[in-house]
């Protein structure tokens, strides 16, 4: 291949890929469909939000499991798997939605977890191959995609389950994601072996991933400090995130507007990928891992200001949520960036997995640091947002150390 026909390949590949991911990603919808089945079936729904517990922690499992074994049987047969899976658990959720509430968590929690998450790891890897030279650019495409997911066809979905039902809504998805899986295995293509020659400029340097592509980040000082510092960073934005609406009314902010911060805390979270995916091209990654800190600890620290009960704690709140929204945005997208350029593509999807894995970790450290700062076991009070104050500053050590230490690949 030549380089036109590369960039007509990979254009075509970037934009399916999205289109696909925001598909995947919507395992993440759960909010939007656990009231209609609590108003529908009766569920209580603190139980019911455990399934997205279970999502969370399947999910970022099944990015370790797919990164392992797409090297072994290929794109196309996990792709495939992961296709199953998303079928049955979404079909299961549609049986098991009157019946069961085990059942709930086992089909949508543990099975559509695992598909979701290994769909979503396989089109990553295959996509991102195909811009080594523009890993940030194309991983925020990508990440854009499957984060503005379910901002896209929440509206739609909500209105299909109106029409015929929770059920047949989740019939609907198990058919669409498993259409989706099927087509993209057949579709989505690795880039050729010499991709890196073909795309570098004439007289350029080339990198030579093959300079540490047989390294174990597990062996790996850096790989460490970084998982920590994502640890750390994404505690402060799932907490967010999974309490904007609440914490909004809790400041003062009128029920109607509380609503639209959680679209725009969607947004800025989807629109922020491709934002720090051009800055880590321009940049690279020290600097953007240094930019997305301090991001993360102005939004903590205007967080827990927000909560003083001044006459601007709404306006104060709006604007830190939207900016914890944007450093959130940064994680996966640094992630993707790091793996790929410092441990080359060999390995590329199992090591994106493994480093992943930071977000089930920080599910449960969240969880920890709400209740051990929290008085009434919730996010919404300024002692919460104190704690995480400091350790968004604590991330910030992290990332100047990673910054010190890291390497990348030779060139020649």
């Amino acid at each position: 291949m030549d380089l036109a026909e590369v960039k007509r390949v990979r254009a075509r590949y970037l934009i399916v890929s999205t289109i696909s991911l925001a598909i995947f990603g919507l395992i993440y919808a759960w909010s939007i469909f656990a009231t209609p089945l609590a108003n529908e079936f009766g569920w209580d729904r603190g139980a019911l939000q455990n399934t997205f517990n279970i999502v969370l922690i399947c999910f970022c499992i099944a990015q370790l499991v797919g990164g392992i074994i797409v090297n072994r049987i290929g794109s196309r047969t996990t792709l495939l798997i992961a296709g199953v899976l998303a079928l049955v658990g979404f079909g299961g959720t549609a049986l098991f939605a009157d019946k069961s509430l085990v059942g709930i968590y086992a089909a949508y929690g543990v099975l559509g977890g695992l598909g979701g998450g290994m769909s979503y790891i396989v089109v990553i890897a295959g996509a991102n191959s195909w811009f080594p030279e523009k890993i940030g650019f194309s991983s925020g495409m990508l990440m854009m995609g499957a984060g503005l997911g379910t901002l896209i066809f929440g509206t739609p979905l909500g209105s299909l389950a109106n029409a015929i039902g929770i059920r047949g809504m989740f019939v609907v998805l198990a058919v669409v994601t498993f259409a989706m899986s099927v087509f993209m295995a057949f579709f989505l293509k690795s880039a050729p072996a010499n991709i890196n020659a073909i795309v570098s400029k004439p007289g350029g340097k080339v990198i030579d991933e093959s300079a540490y592509e047989n390294d174990n980040p597990l062996t790996t000082p850096m790989f460490y400090l970084y998982f920590v510092w994502a640890t750390l960073c994404i505690s402060i934005g799932v907490t967010l995130i999974g309490g904007s609406k609440q914490g909004a009314l809790a400041v003062g902010v009128a029920d109607s507007v509380a609503t639209v911060v959680v679209g725009l805390v969607s947004t800025m979270n989807g629109v922020g990928r491709f934002i720090f995916g051009n800055l880590f091209d321009r940049r690279g990654l020290r600097n953007t891992i240094i930019v997305a800190s301090v991001v993360t600890i102005v939004a903590a620290a205007g967080l827990a200001i927000s909560y003083d009960g001044s006459p601007r704690s709404g306006v104060v709140y709006i604007v830190s949520a939207l900016l914890a929204g944007l450093g959130y945005s940064a994680i996966p997208v640094i992630a993707s960036g790091f793996m790929r350029q410092r441990f080359g593509g060999k390995n590329y999807a199992r090591n994106l997995g493994l480093v992943n894995l930071s977000a089930a970790v920080s599910s449960f450290f969240a969880i920890g640091v709400v209740a051990l700062s929290s008085p009434d076991g919730t996010s919404t009070n300024q002692s919460v947002w104190i704690a995480f104050t400091v350790i968004a500053l604590l991330a910030l050590v992290c990332a100047i150390a990673f910054k010190i230490l890291y390497r990348k690949p030779s060139q020649s």
